[in-house]
Protein backbone atom coordinates (compact mmCIF):
# COMPACT_ATOMS: atom_id res chain seq x y z
CA UNK A 1 0.00 0.00 0.00
CA UNK A 2 2.95 2.71 1.00
CA UNK A 3 4.41 1.73 -2.05
CA UNK A 4 1.92 2.21 -4.27
CA UNK A 5 0.74 5.61 -2.95
CA UNK A 6 4.59 6.55 -3.41
CA UNK A 7 4.69 5.24 -6.89
CA UNK A 8 1.09 7.30 -7.37
CA UNK A 9 2.88 10.44 -5.59
CA UNK A 10 5.73 10.11 -8.60
CA UNK A 11 5.52 11.78 -11.58
CA UNK A 12 7.57 10.93 -14.09
CA UNK A 13 9.34 14.15 -16.33
CA UNK A 14 7.06 15.26 -19.25
CA UNK A 15 9.03 14.61 -22.46
CA UNK A 16 8.73 17.87 -24.40
CA UNK A 17 9.59 18.15 -28.00
CA UNK A 18 12.34 21.40 -28.79
CA UNK A 19 9.35 22.78 -31.05
CA UNK A 20 7.10 22.86 -28.08
CA UNK A 21 9.92 23.69 -25.74
CA UNK A 22 10.26 26.63 -28.28
CA UNK A 23 6.58 27.46 -28.12
CA UNK A 24 6.46 27.83 -24.45
CA UNK A 25 9.41 29.68 -23.85
CA UNK A 26 9.20 31.73 -26.93
CA UNK A 27 10.18 35.04 -25.11
CA UNK A 28 13.62 33.63 -24.35
CA UNK A 29 14.92 33.47 -27.48
CA UNK A 30 13.14 36.50 -28.89
CA UNK A 31 14.59 38.43 -26.12
CA UNK A 32 18.13 36.35 -26.49
CA UNK A 33 18.09 37.51 -30.21
CA UNK A 34 16.94 41.35 -29.47
CA UNK A 35 19.79 41.91 -26.93
CA UNK A 36 22.30 40.47 -29.09
CA UNK A 37 21.62 42.19 -32.47
CA UNK A 38 20.56 45.26 -30.28
CA UNK A 39 24.43 44.88 -28.26
CA UNK A 40 26.00 44.67 -31.72
CA UNK A 41 23.86 47.55 -33.62
CA UNK A 42 24.71 50.03 -30.71
CA UNK A 43 28.63 48.72 -30.44
CA UNK A 44 28.82 49.11 -34.54
CA UNK A 45 27.19 52.76 -34.06
CA UNK A 46 29.76 54.09 -30.99
CA UNK A 47 32.97 52.16 -31.73
CA UNK A 48 34.33 52.45 -35.39
CA UNK A 49 36.38 49.63 -35.21
CA UNK A 50 33.55 47.08 -34.67
CA UNK A 51 31.52 48.42 -38.01
CA UNK A 52 33.60 46.27 -40.46
CA UNK A 53 33.49 46.77 -44.00
CA UNK A 54 34.76 44.36 -46.88
CA UNK A 55 34.56 45.75 -50.73
CA UNK A 56 36.04 42.01 -51.55
CA UNK A 57 34.29 41.21 -55.17
CA UNK A 58 33.43 37.42 -54.57
CA UNK A 59 32.28 37.63 -50.34
CA UNK A 60 29.94 40.97 -51.87
CA UNK A 61 28.46 38.48 -54.66
CA UNK A 62 28.28 35.69 -51.66
CA UNK A 63 26.19 38.12 -49.51
CA UNK A 64 23.89 39.00 -52.53
CA UNK A 65 23.21 35.42 -53.54
CA UNK A 66 22.67 32.83 -50.27
CA UNK A 67 20.24 35.36 -48.58
CA UNK A 68 17.68 35.49 -51.99
CA UNK A 69 18.81 31.61 -52.55
CA UNK A 70 17.25 31.35 -48.70
CA UNK A 71 14.39 33.33 -49.62
CA UNK A 72 13.92 31.35 -52.28
CA UNK A 73 14.00 27.87 -50.47
CA UNK A 74 12.11 29.09 -47.48
CA UNK A 75 9.55 29.89 -50.06
CA UNK A 76 8.92 26.50 -51.39
CA UNK A 77 8.42 24.87 -48.33
CA UNK A 78 6.20 27.74 -47.25
CA UNK A 79 3.90 27.33 -50.27
CA UNK A 80 4.03 23.75 -49.32
CA UNK A 81 2.19 24.45 -46.08
CA UNK A 82 0.00 26.94 -48.11
CA UNK A 83 -1.71 23.75 -49.86
CA UNK A 84 -2.07 22.19 -47.07
CA UNK A 85 -3.70 24.70 -44.82
CA UNK A 86 -4.68 27.49 -47.63
CA UNK A 87 -5.25 30.64 -45.26
CA UNK A 88 -5.21 34.00 -46.26
CA UNK A 89 -1.86 34.55 -43.51
CA UNK A 90 -0.07 32.16 -45.32
CA UNK A 91 -0.83 33.62 -48.89
CA UNK A 92 0.59 36.97 -47.41
CA UNK A 93 3.66 35.23 -46.24
CA UNK A 94 4.34 33.60 -49.42
CA UNK A 95 3.94 36.45 -51.89
CA UNK A 96 6.50 38.75 -48.68
CA UNK A 97 9.22 35.92 -49.36
CA UNK A 98 8.54 35.42 -53.02
CA UNK A 99 9.02 39.22 -53.28
CA UNK A 100 11.99 39.09 -51.23
CA UNK A 101 14.31 36.34 -52.94
CA UNK A 102 13.17 37.64 -56.36
CA UNK A 103 13.84 40.85 -56.04
CA UNK A 104 17.38 39.97 -54.39
CA UNK A 105 17.77 37.73 -57.24
CA UNK A 106 16.29 39.88 -60.47
CA UNK A 107 17.96 43.60 -58.55
CA UNK A 108 21.03 42.17 -57.24
CA UNK A 109 22.19 38.78 -57.70
CA UNK A 110 22.10 38.54 -60.92
CA UNK A 111 23.53 41.73 -62.26
CA UNK A 112 26.76 40.99 -59.86
CA UNK A 113 27.56 37.96 -61.74
CA UNK A 114 26.61 39.35 -65.24
CA UNK A 115 28.82 42.27 -63.80
CA UNK A 116 26.25 44.69 -65.68
CA UNK A 117 25.49 46.26 -62.03
CA UNK A 118 24.08 49.42 -62.79
CA UNK A 119 23.98 51.20 -59.27
CA UNK A 120 21.81 54.21 -59.49
CA UNK A 121 18.96 51.60 -60.91
CA UNK A 122 19.89 48.13 -59.59
CA UNK A 123 20.27 49.75 -55.69
CA UNK A 124 16.79 51.45 -56.17
CA UNK A 125 15.10 48.64 -57.45
CA UNK A 126 16.39 46.21 -54.63
CA UNK A 127 15.69 48.91 -51.94
CA UNK A 128 11.95 48.98 -53.02
CA UNK A 129 11.55 45.45 -53.33
CA UNK A 130 12.76 44.99 -49.92
CA UNK A 131 10.46 47.53 -48.52
CA UNK A 132 7.70 45.92 -50.33
CA UNK A 133 8.25 42.29 -48.92
CA UNK A 134 9.26 44.04 -45.57
CA UNK A 135 5.80 45.64 -45.80
CA UNK A 136 3.63 41.87 -47.15
CA UNK A 137 5.96 40.32 -43.93
CA UNK A 138 4.64 42.38 -41.52
CA UNK A 139 1.12 41.79 -42.98
CA UNK A 140 1.35 37.87 -42.96
CA UNK A 141 1.49 38.68 -39.05
CA UNK A 142 -1.61 40.64 -38.67
CA UNK A 143 -3.66 38.96 -41.66
CA UNK A 144 -6.76 37.03 -41.00
CA UNK A 145 -6.62 33.40 -40.64
CA UNK A 146 -9.94 32.67 -42.62
CA UNK A 147 -9.60 29.65 -45.18
CA UNK A 148 -9.47 30.23 -49.02
CA UNK A 149 -12.23 29.15 -50.66
CA UNK A 150 -10.35 28.48 -54.12
CA UNK A 151 -6.50 28.14 -52.81
CA UNK A 152 -5.07 27.26 -56.04
CA UNK A 153 -6.81 30.43 -57.95
CA UNK A 154 -6.29 32.93 -54.62
CA UNK A 155 -2.28 31.32 -55.43
CA UNK A 156 -2.25 32.12 -58.91
CA UNK A 157 -3.29 35.72 -58.17
CA UNK A 158 -0.60 36.15 -55.26
CA UNK A 159 2.05 35.04 -57.78
CA UNK A 160 0.47 37.60 -60.43
CA UNK A 161 0.31 40.17 -57.90
CA UNK A 162 4.06 39.87 -57.06
CA UNK A 163 5.35 39.29 -60.36
CA UNK A 164 3.59 42.68 -61.41
CA UNK A 165 5.13 44.44 -58.62
CA UNK A 166 8.71 43.45 -59.09
CA UNK A 167 8.06 44.22 -63.24
CA UNK A 168 6.53 47.59 -62.19
CA UNK A 169 9.68 48.57 -60.03
CA UNK A 170 12.18 47.44 -62.91
CA UNK A 171 10.32 49.56 -65.40
CA UNK A 172 10.08 52.54 -63.18
CA UNK A 173 13.70 52.26 -62.15
CA UNK A 174 14.98 51.83 -65.55
CA UNK A 175 13.10 55.15 -66.67
CA UNK A 176 13.90 57.20 -63.87
CA UNK A 177 17.57 55.79 -63.48
CA UNK A 178 19.09 58.99 -65.31
CA UNK A 179 16.64 61.17 -62.53
CA UNK A 180 17.53 59.05 -59.45
CA UNK A 181 20.26 60.49 -57.54
CA UNK A 182 23.91 58.84 -57.89
CA UNK A 183 24.71 55.88 -55.76
CA UNK A 184 28.04 56.34 -53.98
CA UNK A 185 30.61 54.46 -55.34
CA UNK A 186 33.97 53.70 -53.43
CA UNK A 187 37.20 55.18 -54.39
CA UNK A 188 39.63 52.45 -53.32
CA UNK A 189 39.12 48.98 -52.97
CA UNK A 190 38.71 48.81 -49.03
CA UNK A 191 38.57 52.79 -48.22
CA UNK A 192 35.52 54.57 -47.23
CA UNK A 193 33.16 54.78 -49.85
CA UNK A 194 32.80 58.54 -50.92
CA UNK A 195 30.74 61.10 -49.10
CA UNK A 196 27.55 60.54 -50.11
CA UNK A 197 24.88 63.15 -51.27
CA UNK A 198 22.94 64.19 -48.08
CA UNK A 199 19.76 63.53 -50.13
CA UNK A 200 20.34 60.19 -50.66
CA UNK A 201 21.68 59.48 -47.60
CA UNK A 202 17.91 60.80 -45.93
CA UNK A 203 16.30 58.74 -48.48
CA UNK A 204 18.39 55.47 -47.85
CA UNK A 205 17.94 56.01 -44.21
CA UNK A 206 14.41 56.64 -44.30
CA UNK A 207 13.75 53.69 -46.26
CA UNK A 208 15.58 51.22 -43.86
CA UNK A 209 14.08 52.61 -41.73
CA UNK A 210 10.27 51.83 -42.62
CA UNK A 211 11.70 48.52 -43.51
CA UNK A 212 13.13 48.36 -40.06
CA UNK A 213 9.67 49.19 -38.04
CA UNK A 214 8.06 46.87 -40.44
CA UNK A 215 9.94 43.93 -39.31
CA UNK A 216 9.79 45.37 -35.60
CA UNK A 217 6.07 45.00 -36.01
CA UNK A 218 6.15 41.74 -37.65
CA UNK A 219 8.03 40.64 -34.94
CA UNK A 220 5.42 41.33 -32.27
CA UNK A 221 2.33 39.87 -34.68
CA UNK A 222 4.05 36.70 -34.89
CA UNK A 223 5.02 36.31 -31.40
CA UNK A 224 0.96 37.17 -30.61
CA UNK A 225 0.37 34.68 -32.80
CA UNK A 226 2.42 31.95 -31.74
CA UNK A 227 1.06 32.50 -28.33
CA UNK A 228 -2.87 32.52 -29.49
CA UNK A 229 -2.77 29.28 -31.95
CA UNK A 230 0.19 27.32 -30.89
CA UNK A 231 1.98 27.35 -34.42
CA UNK A 232 5.99 26.80 -34.26
CA UNK A 233 6.43 28.61 -37.58
CA UNK A 234 5.29 31.53 -36.08
CA UNK A 235 7.65 31.54 -32.99
CA UNK A 236 10.51 31.11 -35.65
CA UNK A 237 9.08 33.78 -38.03
CA UNK A 238 9.19 36.49 -34.82
CA UNK A 239 12.79 35.69 -34.28
CA UNK A 240 13.89 35.96 -37.86
CA UNK A 241 11.97 39.37 -37.92
CA UNK A 242 14.15 40.67 -35.12
CA UNK A 243 17.23 40.08 -36.82
CA UNK A 244 15.42 41.17 -39.98
CA UNK A 245 15.03 44.68 -37.75
CA UNK A 246 18.43 44.93 -36.58
CA UNK A 247 20.17 44.27 -40.13
CA UNK A 248 17.99 47.35 -41.47
CA UNK A 249 18.69 49.27 -38.40
CA UNK A 250 21.84 48.84 -39.13
CA UNK A 251 21.54 49.88 -42.94
CA UNK A 252 19.96 53.01 -41.16
CA UNK A 253 23.17 53.14 -39.33
CA UNK A 254 25.70 53.09 -42.29
CA UNK A 255 23.37 53.60 -45.37
CA UNK A 256 26.55 54.21 -47.59
CA UNK A 257 27.81 51.07 -47.19
CA UNK A 258 24.79 49.41 -48.31
CA UNK A 259 25.89 49.38 -52.15
CA UNK A 260 29.49 47.48 -52.49
CA UNK A 261 30.56 46.43 -49.12
CA UNK A 262 29.64 43.65 -46.88
CA UNK A 263 28.53 45.13 -43.57
CA UNK A 264 26.99 43.97 -39.90
CA UNK A 265 23.74 44.55 -41.48
CA UNK A 266 24.35 41.89 -44.36
CA UNK A 267 25.32 39.88 -41.38
CA UNK A 268 22.01 40.06 -39.78
CA UNK A 269 20.21 39.97 -43.13
CA UNK A 270 21.97 36.47 -43.65
CA UNK A 271 20.61 35.43 -40.06
CA UNK A 272 17.45 36.17 -40.90
CA UNK A 273 17.28 34.33 -43.74
CA UNK A 274 19.11 31.27 -42.38
CA UNK A 275 16.64 31.78 -39.24
CA UNK A 276 13.61 31.43 -41.78
CA UNK A 277 14.55 29.02 -43.81
CA UNK A 278 15.44 26.58 -40.60
CA UNK A 279 11.85 27.37 -39.12
CA UNK A 280 10.44 26.60 -42.67
CA UNK A 281 12.45 23.53 -43.11
CA UNK A 282 11.38 22.18 -39.50
CA UNK A 283 7.93 23.04 -40.07
CA UNK A 284 7.53 20.56 -42.73
CA UNK A 285 9.77 17.96 -41.87
CA UNK A 286 7.40 18.09 -38.06
CA UNK A 287 4.41 17.59 -40.17
CA UNK A 288 5.47 14.98 -42.82
CA UNK A 289 6.73 13.14 -39.50
CA UNK A 290 2.98 13.15 -37.97
CA UNK A 291 1.30 12.22 -41.32
CA UNK A 292 2.46 8.24 -40.96
CA UNK A 293 0.82 8.84 -36.75
CA UNK A 294 -2.02 10.68 -37.91
CA UNK A 295 -2.77 7.53 -40.67
CA UNK A 296 -1.67 5.01 -37.93
CA UNK A 297 -3.95 6.70 -35.19
CA UNK A 298 -7.07 6.65 -37.63
CA UNK A 299 -6.42 3.36 -38.55
CA UNK A 300 -6.44 2.04 -35.25
CA UNK A 301 -9.71 3.82 -34.16
CA UNK A 302 -11.11 2.83 -37.50
CA UNK A 303 -10.28 -1.20 -35.96
CA UNK A 304 -11.82 -0.27 -32.25
CA UNK A 305 -15.13 1.09 -33.98
CA UNK A 306 -15.08 -2.42 -36.18
CA UNK A 307 -14.24 -4.26 -33.03
CA UNK A 308 -16.92 -2.54 -31.12
CA UNK A 309 -19.59 -2.71 -33.71
CA UNK A 310 -18.98 -6.26 -34.23
CA UNK A 311 -17.53 -8.77 -31.83
CA UNK A 312 -18.04 -6.60 -29.19
CA UNK A 313 -22.12 -6.54 -29.59
CA UNK A 314 -21.89 -10.20 -30.14
CA UNK A 315 -20.08 -11.18 -27.60
CA UNK A 316 -22.68 -9.00 -24.79
CA UNK A 317 -25.09 -10.97 -26.17
CA UNK A 318 -23.94 -13.98 -25.51
CA UNK A 319 -22.99 -12.56 -21.70
CA UNK A 320 -26.54 -12.03 -21.33
CA UNK A 321 -27.69 -15.62 -22.23
CA UNK A 322 -24.67 -17.35 -20.58
CA UNK A 323 -26.81 -17.97 -17.66
CA UNK A 324 -29.32 -19.93 -19.56
CA UNK A 325 -27.08 -23.15 -20.15
CA UNK A 326 -27.64 -23.96 -16.70
CA UNK A 327 -30.46 -25.77 -17.39
CA UNK A 328 -32.20 -27.31 -21.10
CA UNK A 329 -31.74 -24.82 -23.60
CA UNK A 330 -33.68 -24.33 -26.37
CA UNK A 331 -33.03 -25.11 -29.96
CA UNK A 332 -33.84 -20.96 -30.88
CA UNK A 333 -31.47 -20.13 -28.28
CA UNK A 334 -28.56 -22.14 -29.35
CA UNK A 335 -29.02 -21.13 -32.95
CA UNK A 336 -28.74 -17.61 -31.63
CA UNK A 337 -26.36 -17.89 -29.64
CA UNK A 338 -24.41 -19.79 -31.69
CA UNK A 339 -24.35 -16.90 -34.97
CA UNK A 340 -23.44 -14.58 -32.64
CA UNK A 341 -19.84 -16.68 -31.87
CA UNK A 342 -19.86 -17.32 -35.81
CA UNK A 343 -20.54 -13.49 -36.08
CA UNK A 344 -17.87 -12.61 -33.82
CA UNK A 345 -15.19 -14.82 -35.26
CA UNK A 346 -16.13 -13.46 -38.81
CA UNK A 347 -15.92 -9.92 -37.90
CA UNK A 348 -12.26 -10.92 -35.99
CA UNK A 349 -10.84 -12.49 -38.62
CA UNK A 350 -11.84 -9.41 -41.00
CA UNK A 351 -10.34 -7.41 -38.49
CA UNK A 352 -6.72 -9.48 -38.74
CA UNK A 353 -7.29 -9.34 -42.15
CA UNK A 354 -7.53 -5.30 -42.41
CA UNK A 355 -4.64 -5.31 -40.58
CA UNK A 356 -1.93 -7.69 -42.26
CA UNK A 357 -3.12 -7.19 -45.61
CA UNK A 358 -1.08 -5.29 -47.79
CA UNK A 359 -2.24 -2.38 -48.84
CA UNK A 360 -2.04 -3.13 -52.79
CA UNK A 361 -4.35 -4.61 -52.52
CA UNK A 362 -7.50 -5.00 -54.97
CA UNK A 363 -11.08 -4.76 -53.80
CA UNK A 364 -12.58 -8.01 -55.69
CA UNK A 365 -9.55 -9.92 -54.21
CA UNK A 366 -10.15 -8.76 -50.97
CA UNK A 367 -14.12 -9.09 -50.78
CA UNK A 368 -12.90 -13.10 -52.70
CA UNK A 369 -10.91 -14.05 -49.86
CA UNK A 370 -13.20 -12.80 -47.22
CA UNK A 371 -16.81 -14.01 -48.60
CA UNK A 372 -14.62 -17.35 -49.44
CA UNK A 373 -14.17 -18.20 -46.39
CA UNK A 374 -17.85 -17.71 -44.95
CA UNK A 375 -19.13 -19.64 -48.11
CA UNK A 376 -16.85 -22.46 -47.33
CA UNK A 377 -18.32 -22.50 -43.72
CA UNK A 378 -21.67 -22.19 -44.47
CA UNK A 379 -21.92 -24.89 -47.82
CA UNK A 380 -22.47 -21.82 -50.48
CA UNK A 381 -21.99 -22.23 -53.64
CA UNK A 382 -20.47 -18.90 -54.84
CA UNK A 383 -20.92 -17.36 -58.47
CA UNK A 384 -18.43 -14.40 -58.88
CA UNK A 385 -18.23 -11.39 -61.31
CA UNK A 386 -16.02 -8.56 -60.78
CA UNK A 387 -14.19 -6.14 -63.29
CA UNK A 388 -10.60 -7.01 -62.27
CA UNK A 389 -8.06 -4.28 -60.36
CA UNK A 390 -10.61 -1.94 -58.90
CA UNK A 391 -8.86 -0.13 -55.94
CA UNK A 392 -10.29 1.71 -53.26
CA UNK A 393 -9.13 3.34 -50.00
CA UNK A 394 -8.57 1.09 -47.28
CA UNK A 395 -11.89 1.59 -45.39
CA UNK A 396 -13.81 1.41 -48.31
CA UNK A 397 -12.50 -2.09 -49.20
CA UNK A 398 -13.34 -2.95 -45.63
CA UNK A 399 -16.25 -1.98 -45.75
CA UNK A 400 -17.47 -3.74 -49.00
CA UNK A 401 -15.22 -6.75 -47.73
CA UNK A 402 -18.01 -7.30 -44.52
CA UNK A 403 -20.91 -6.17 -46.02
CA UNK A 404 -20.98 -8.94 -48.72
CA UNK A 405 -19.74 -11.30 -46.14
CA UNK A 406 -23.21 -9.90 -43.61
CA UNK A 407 -24.52 -10.68 -46.91
CA UNK A 408 -23.88 -14.30 -48.12
CA UNK A 409 -24.09 -15.26 -43.93
CA UNK A 410 -27.45 -14.13 -44.21
CA UNK A 411 -28.35 -15.99 -47.57
CA UNK A 412 -27.14 -19.11 -45.62
CA UNK A 413 -28.54 -18.97 -42.61
CA UNK A 414 -32.22 -17.09 -43.26
CA UNK A 415 -33.15 -17.94 -47.18
CA UNK A 416 -31.56 -21.21 -47.13
CA UNK A 417 -30.06 -20.53 -50.51
CA UNK A 418 -27.31 -22.81 -51.97
CA UNK A 419 -25.82 -20.75 -54.45
CA UNK A 420 -24.92 -16.70 -54.28
CA UNK A 421 -24.07 -14.55 -57.10
CA UNK A 422 -21.71 -11.18 -56.47
CA UNK A 423 -20.72 -8.65 -58.53
CA UNK A 424 -18.33 -6.10 -58.67
CA UNK A 425 -18.78 -3.21 -61.41
CA UNK A 426 -17.38 0.09 -61.89
CA UNK A 427 -20.42 2.46 -63.74
CA UNK A 428 -19.69 6.23 -63.86
CA UNK A 429 -17.16 6.79 -61.56
CA UNK A 430 -19.12 4.73 -58.98
CA UNK A 431 -18.22 0.85 -57.48
CA UNK A 432 -21.39 -1.19 -56.86
CA UNK A 433 -21.65 -4.38 -55.27
CA UNK A 434 -24.46 -6.78 -55.48
CA UNK A 435 -25.12 -9.91 -53.68
CA UNK A 436 -27.97 -12.32 -54.78
CA UNK A 437 -29.36 -15.26 -53.98
CA UNK A 438 -32.42 -17.68 -55.02
CA UNK A 439 -33.58 -18.38 -51.68
CA UNK A 440 -36.74 -18.17 -50.07
CA UNK A 441 -36.28 -14.40 -49.16
CA UNK A 442 -38.40 -12.35 -46.98
CA UNK A 443 -40.44 -9.27 -46.44
CA UNK A 444 -37.59 -6.48 -46.56
CA UNK A 445 -39.52 -3.66 -44.38
CA UNK A 446 -41.09 -5.86 -41.46
CA UNK A 447 -36.84 -6.80 -41.16
CA UNK A 448 -35.72 -3.52 -41.80
CA UNK A 449 -34.51 -3.36 -37.59
CA UNK A 450 -32.84 -6.39 -37.63
CA UNK A 451 -29.08 -6.13 -36.23
CA UNK A 452 -27.29 -7.77 -39.51
CA UNK A 453 -29.22 -5.10 -41.80
CA UNK A 454 -28.42 -2.63 -39.75
CA UNK A 455 -25.12 -3.22 -39.40
CA UNK A 456 -24.62 -3.26 -43.12
CA UNK A 457 -26.30 0.00 -43.35
CA UNK A 458 -24.55 1.60 -41.06
CA UNK A 459 -21.19 0.59 -42.73
CA UNK A 460 -22.22 1.68 -46.05
CA UNK A 461 -23.08 5.28 -44.92
CA UNK A 462 -19.72 5.68 -42.51
CA UNK A 463 -17.95 5.50 -46.26
CA UNK A 464 -20.21 7.76 -47.77
CA UNK A 465 -22.17 4.98 -49.65
CA UNK A 466 -25.65 4.13 -50.56
CA UNK A 467 -27.05 0.36 -48.95
CA UNK A 468 -30.49 -0.72 -50.78
CA UNK A 469 -31.88 -4.25 -50.00
CA UNK A 470 -34.79 -5.56 -52.25
CA UNK A 471 -36.41 -9.07 -51.27
CA UNK A 472 -39.81 -10.67 -51.71
CA UNK A 473 -41.09 -13.98 -49.83
CA UNK A 474 -39.95 -16.70 -52.41
CA UNK A 475 -38.52 -14.32 -54.92
CA UNK A 476 -34.83 -14.26 -53.40
CA UNK A 477 -32.73 -11.21 -52.03
CA UNK A 478 -30.68 -8.77 -53.64
CA UNK A 479 -28.01 -6.56 -51.61
CA UNK A 480 -26.51 -3.54 -53.85
CA UNK A 481 -24.11 -1.19 -52.31
CA UNK A 482 -23.10 1.82 -54.32
CA UNK A 483 -19.65 4.08 -53.55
Amino acid sequence: MTARCLFGMMRLPERVSSGEYIMRNIRIPIFAATAVSGAVTVAAALLPGVSFASRVTSLRAVAAVVPAILALVAGILVLGRLRRIARLNELALMCSLGMLALSGLAFVAVPLFLHRFWPDMSVWAALAGSIVGAGLFALAAFASRRRLRHPGLALACGAAVVTTTLLLIAVLAAAFAARLPAVPVATTAHGPPAAPDPRIQTILRTAQLIAAASYGIAAAGFLRRSKQCHDELSCWLAISAVLAAAAHLNYFLHPALYVYFVSVGDVFLLCFYAVLLGGSARESWSYWRSVPEAAALAERRRIARDLHDGPAQELAYLMRNIDSLNGAVDKETKAYMRRAAERAELDIRLAIDAITAPRSKSVNAAIAQAVGEVAARDHIKLELDFVPDIRLPPTRADALARIACEAVSNAARHSGAAQVSLSLQRQNGHVRLRVRDTGSGFDAAAQADGFGLGSMRDRATSVGGDLRISSEPGHGTEVEVRL
